[in-house]
């Protein structure tokens, strides 16, 4: 029986779905149904009277509350019950994890097991800033997605957001989309070939990235304090200065013409332009030929040199 998961007997559960089908049943009718003792049908009654589930009338005769009222609560508290036992748990893990480590070395690096663990504590993290959020993003996101970040709620504190995307990142479904999003809300937005790792380094005080690296996976992660995030930090630094700067386009470039480029300069395809754009390679080609055009070149070698010197992409 499914509902033994939230406390429910199998005779009361029994009980429940007859009188679902039979609103107003006697006692018993009810035993009749479901070929059970009069005894038994009348101790479930009972106990789905005290769930809520059920509402006693008159000469023995019985009501259903609807399911989505009476169940959800008890639906409800035991997901809080089982999140409780899933934090319980990664405190026994870390504590595990972290005996062989000294007081100190424990302070410099915790590890976070579990998505929805990796996943808080991003936004905790999002949630400490003081001054700047620096992010790293590369592929596919995975625990955190626009549904579930804090950026907009950072940037609006007065937080300086930086990111840099590769292009795995920018051949994701709708990527070009939400890069426009996160630069309209004011993140500063900078592109590369490609990344070493995810990570996010806030104020130089903490970073978080995958233990796998440049693996597909962020679980688990590090989260980093001190000279650990401190050489993050670094490594953001470094690899910011020798990135391009997204969404820069010069005002004398239309809106997709500006898109095309930046995707361009960063080494997509004519096919992928046109996935991202939402248009046809053909289109893109024929808008590719009309900025070579415009700017007096016979290649696209020439047109990115072109762009580079006049802020096209």
């Amino acid at each position: 029986m499914a509902l033994e998961y939230l406390g429910v007997t199998a005779d009361e559960e029994a009980v429940y779905r007859a009188l679902m089908s039979r609103p107003g049943a006697h006692l018993l009718e009810l035993a009749d149904a479901i070929a059970l003792p009069p005894g038994r049908v009348r101790i479930a009654v009972d106990g789905l009277v005290e769930r809520g589930l059920a509402v006693p009338g008159e000469s023995h005769r019985f009501a259903v509350t609807p399911p989505d009222l009476a169940l959800a609560a008890q639906l409800a508290e035991q997901r809080d019950r089982l999140n409780e036992a899933e934090l319980a748990l990664a405190e026994l893990v870390g504590t595990y994890r972290s005996s062989a480590l000294g007081s100190s070395e424990r302070e410099l690096i915790e590890v976070v097991e579990g998505p929805d663990a990796v996943g808080r504590r991003f936004l905790q993290l999002q949630h400490s800033a003081r001054e700047r959020i620096d992010i790293f993003v590369t592929g596919r996101p995975q625990v955190v997605s626009d549904d579930n970040t804090e950026e907009a709620a950072a940037l609006a504190r007065g937080i300086r957001a930086r990111a840099v995307i590769d292009r795995d990142f920018l051949v994701e479904p709708d990527a070009v989309r939400n890069v426009e999003q996160s630069l309209g809300a004011g993140v500063d937005v900078r592109t590369t070939g490609q990344i070493p790792l995810k990570l996010i380094v806030v104020d130089s005080r903490f970073a978080m990235l995958p233990v796998a690296g440049r693996g597909t996976g962020v679980d688990p992660s590090l989260v980093l304090r001190g000279g650990p995030a401190q050489l993050a930090q670094g490594l953001f630094d470094a690899v910011w200065a020798n990135s391009r700067p997204f969404g820069t386009t010069n005002e004398a470039l239309d809106a997709d013409d500006g898109r095309i480029m930046q995707l361009l300069l960063a080494g997509f395809t004519d096919a992928a332009i046109a996935t991202q754009l939402e248009t046809s390679p053909r289109t893109v080609q024929r808008r590719i030929s009309a900025l070579m055009a415009r700017a007096e070149v016979t290649s696209r070698v020439q047109l990115g040199w072109h762009a580079r010197e006049h802020g096209w992409g």
